[in-house]
Formats: structure tokens, sequence, C-alpha cells
């Protein structure tokens, strides 16, 4: 079926394109009767099983008194949705338009606590088996290669990933739940009208997973692309307990190693060289990250490996990746 053949199932009509995400999803608003919906097309999205996991977790954070897109109608085997139009005003534009950064970010720990209390009831990938705890390799990968100017030696990665290996076993294991698993400012609507924590309007959370309930914390307050005042981290991170604070650490560490190896391969790899602006500042939060004495195997590791995270140093590798040193 035609995107044009589902809206005229059910009577709507394309009013004009969203910007959406990085993803093959497109998005339009759409009207009917003075109406307004949103229109997830997925139809390029080769697993459409993504389609059934958005319509079934936001039934579950809805029936658990949160806020997610409303489904009004659904053709998920092409993949569309026809969805509760939540509006344009994300956290980032409320943040720019004058609402306090620590009412906003009070309000997203606010809605992490809900779920951390509420439990997961859901079937959800774990996280431990997912690209992303996977992917904490791409420091090695792809940063340490542009630092050196040369190919990594063999066993480098395995080494790396032992170090990584036993540190987490280190400690007792941080409590699971409900991941949303990209949870920043632009997947999260500034709702108002509504009370509590419903003035969150959940996005992009079809990739959900069961797991370490501080990583969601690390995405929030330690967004690659922006940098958080240090006082609102402090502030909810004494809201937590030991054992949050301390796997706070290692996964907003392993967050940072996988997004700027990410980031060094999108400019490499795909040619979208404006990633590398935001390397050093990954290479500040890594820096930062390992004079945590949970962090000291690493951070001995790196020194022996000659590996450097100073970003004056990063600063260099990139101006050098684009031809400028």
């Amino acid at each position: 079926m035609s995107r044009e053949g589902f809206l005229g199932k059910y009577g709507w009509s394309i009013a004009h394109p969203v910007q959406g995400d990085v993803s093959p999803r497109r998005y339009f608003r759409v009207e009917k009767s003075g109406r307004k919906a949103i229109l997830m097309d997925a139809s390029a999205v080769e697993d459409k099983k993504q389609v059934h996991d958005f319509v079934r977790i936001a039934k579950w954070l809805n029936d658990g008194g949160l806020k997610a897109p409303e489904i009004y109608e659904a053709d998920e085997p092409h993949g569309f949705l026809l969805i509760e139009d939540m509006g344009d005003v994300s956290f980032r534009k409320a943040m720019e338009s004058g609402v306090p950064a620590r009412d906003i970010y009070g309000l997203a720990n606010d809605v992490l606590e809900h779920l951390r209390a509420a439990g997961c009831s859901l079937k959800l990938p774990d996280y431990y088996d997912s690209a992303i705890h996977m992917k904490r390799r791409f420091v090695i990968d792809w940063y340490v290669p542009l630092l050196r100017g040369e190919e990594n030696p063999p066993g480098l990665v395995e080494s790396y990933l032992d170090v990584w290996d036993g540190i987490e076993k280190s400690l007792s294991p941080c409590p699971k739940g409900f991941v949303h698993a990209d949870y920043h400012l632009e997947n999260m609507m500034w709702l108002p009208g509504e009370k509590g924590v419903k003035r969150c309007g959940l996005l992009d959370f079809q990739e959900a997973l069961y797991g370490p309930v501080a990583y969601d914390l690390v995405n929030i307050l330690e967004d690659a692309r922006m940098s958080v005042p240090l006082e609102i981290i402090g502030g909810i991170l004494a809201r937590q307990d030991d054992l949050v604070r301390a796997w706070y650490r290692i996964l907003g560490t392993q967050f940072h190693c996988r997004v700027i190896g990410l980031f060094v391969k999108l400019a490499v790899h795909d040619g979208r060289r404006q990633y590398l602006v935001h390397v050093p500042r990954l290479a500040a939060y890594i820096e930062k990250g390992l004079e945590d004495p949970l962090l000291a195997p690493l951070r001995d590791w790196f020194k022996e490996q000659g590996i450097s995270f100073d970003p004056q140093t990063a600063a260099e590798a990139v101006r050098r990746a684009q031809g400028q040193g």
C-alpha cells in the first residue's frame, strides 16, 4: 500500500512534511475535518518490527501513566502509522525559548524515576546483547587510527574489551529496567498543558531495551552535541544511590567511547565531516570519566597504549583529518 493509499483509506490528507530524525522514517502532518495528526512513514525501513514495537511500547507507556503518542490507525506490514500530533516544541526548543534548564532536565529525570518505580513488564532485547554495548569498541576501531594516523595493531580491540570486562565484573550488577536507548532532548516534546510526568511527550522509543537504568541518565546528561550545566548533573546524580552513580560513570564512559568512534566513522567512512566538531568535547568527557578510581584499569591501559583524550590533542587530530594541519 502507498502512503497516499493509507491516508485515503481513513480520509486524511497530507499537509506538509515534518522534520524527522536520521533514520529512513519520514513524518508528515496530516489533516481531516480540522483535526491534525502525524503520519509516520516507515515503508523504507527494512525491519518492520520497529513499527510493531512502536505501537506496543506506546501503549505500555501510556497505560503506565506516561505520555506517548496515541495510535489512531496502523498498517504495520506496510510501515504506516497515524499517530497523535504532540506539536513542534521539543525539550531543546523549549529550553531555547526560555524554559529553565533545571526544569527541563528535572522533568526528564522524573520520567526516568517513574519508569524505574513501575518496573518493566515488556519483553525487550537485552542491553548487553545490543549493538550499543558492542560498539563501545568504536573508540579503538575509529578514534585511535585518527589519532595515530595508522591502522591498529592486531589484538588491540580484544585487549581493550578485556579491561572493560574486568571493570564490569568488579561491581554488583546495575539495577535493570526499561531503557529508552535514545533519550535526548529532541526525543521529548514539551507539553505544558499536561500535568506531572505527562508534560514530557516521549518519541523514538521503538528500539527500547531491557538494561541498566543508569544508561538513559547518561544519554540525557552527557549529550554528545551540547554541554549540560554541572550543577544540574550534580543535583540529579545526588538523587541516585551509590550503585547507580558508579554505573553511571562506567556506562557514561562506554557511551562516549562508542559515540566518539561513531562520529569519526561518520566523517571518515560516510563523508559527514560536520561530526568531527564534536570529537574534542567527547574526548574531554572520556578524560574526565577516567579520573574515577573505578576506571583506573582503563586509564592505565590507555596510558600504556599511548592513547590520549586530551581535548587539544583530539582537536589537532581532527584538524589533520580535515587537511588543516
